[in-house]
């Protein structure tokens, strides 16, 4: 075979070199095609984090003090506004009066004289003398007694003690007294101190016997909690910054006293008269503090109203009574009040299941 032979068979086989290299690496490619598409369509094992979880058959249980504490809307009873009366003619030659009046002081003068606020059970309608009997001295003793000034408490009579007492009274703020009581130097109010408004009493200006020298707004008689629930406890009800103590068995509040704490509050004085009838915000919280056993609600079985059962780590079953709950926990006492420190896990799940608590 001579040179030129040779060199035209040359170029087929570098062809057919390059031509088995491609197709090596198409097969490689395809290779790793496959072995990607398994890659992405084979599952994997599922993650330890992902297995079935084991059931939840216990947790733990903690003591705490339970106040009770809740948020309560009260709806009040508030009496009709009144007249203030006054019951002397002439010129305001001083004013003391205003906002408040207090029984026993000074609460305007008028020609010179000092007209005294006074509060007595019942109103006071006549003049009163030594030897007149009736339940309007008995008030007016009564108070006269209350402030200080030595008349006897509970005596209908007007005596010797009551002229005396009356005749102290006059002269603390300036009268001239025989020690009889004339209505013309007293101002009957209807607490021993009272809210007032449109006072009239300007100095300079003129009063008539029998009009009004100022208004008292309506006032709390009673309070309600809309839609309350009554306690077997004695609870704490706060409203306006004045706390009370509301009995057990009772959702009504109508001491006078707190009554008047609260109708003289300024936040009860700027509520609106017609959103009176919608109530007001207030809170209640137990009188005194119980122990109780914190679970989850989901430990608490057999329960019919109040009353239910737990389990203990030793599978023992113990009664109790629902206080409380907040966020899917229970908080539970002994119906007997009995100590619950005993009891640091409590059973879930299969493990109270089919529990009786009978």
């Amino acid at each position: 075979m001579n040179t030129k032979e040779s060199a035209k068979d040359d170029p087929p086989r570098r062809r057919t070199g390059i031509t088995n290299t491609w197709l090596i690496l198409a097969l490689l490619a395809a290779v790793s095609l496959t072995a990607g598409a398994c890659a992405v369509f084979l599952p994997d094992s599922p993650p330890s984090l992902l297995a079935s979880a084991k059931e939840v058959t216990s947790a733990p249980a903690a003591v705490q003090d339970y106040r009770g504490e809740q948020d309560v809307t009260l709806i009040p009873v508030v009496s009709a506004k009144r007249d203030l009366l006054i019951n002397v003619s002439g010129t305001v030659t001083a004013s003391y009066g205003g906002n408040k009046m207090e029984s026993g002081k000074a609460a305007v003068r008028v020609n010179d004289r000092s007209i005294l606020a006074i509060h007595t059970d019942a109103p006071l309608y006549r003049d009163l003398h030594v030897g007149d009997h009736g339940f309007d001295v008995q008030g007016l003793n009564k108070e006269l007694s209350r402030l200080g000034y030595g008349a006897p408490a509970d005596s209908p009579d007007y005596a010797r003690g009551t002229a005396a007492a009356v005749k102290k009274f006059m002269e603390s703020a300036g009268n001239a007294s025989d020690g009889n009581l004339s209505l013309a130097d007293v101002i009957w109010i209807p607490a021993k101190d009272v809210v007032v408004s449109d006072w009239q009493g300007v100095e300079g200006g003129s009063l008539g016997a029998g009009s009004p020298i100022g208004h008292i707004p309506g006032a709390i008689t009673s309070m309600s909690i809309k839609a309350g629930k009554p306690s077997d406890q004695d609870r704490d009800l706060t409203v306006f910054g004045e706390t009370t103590t509301l009995k057990a068995g009772s959702v009504v509040v109508d001491d006078p006293e707190f009554c008047r704490k609260v109708s003289a509050t300024e936040d009860f004085r700027n509520i609106p008269e017609p959103n009176m009838t919608d109530g007001f915000d207030a809170s209640i919280s137990l009188h005194e503090p119980v122990k109780a056993l914190r679970v989850p609600a989901a430990a608490v079985f057999g329960v019919k109203g109040n009353k239910g059962c737990i389990a203990d780590s030793q599978g023992r079953t113990v009664k109790v009574k629902v206080v409380g709950s907040q966020l899917g926990v229970s908080l539970v006492t002994t119906p007997e009040g009995g100590p619950l420190d005993s009891v640091s896990q409590v059973a879930l799940g299969q493990k109270i299941a089919n529990r009786s608590c009978s």
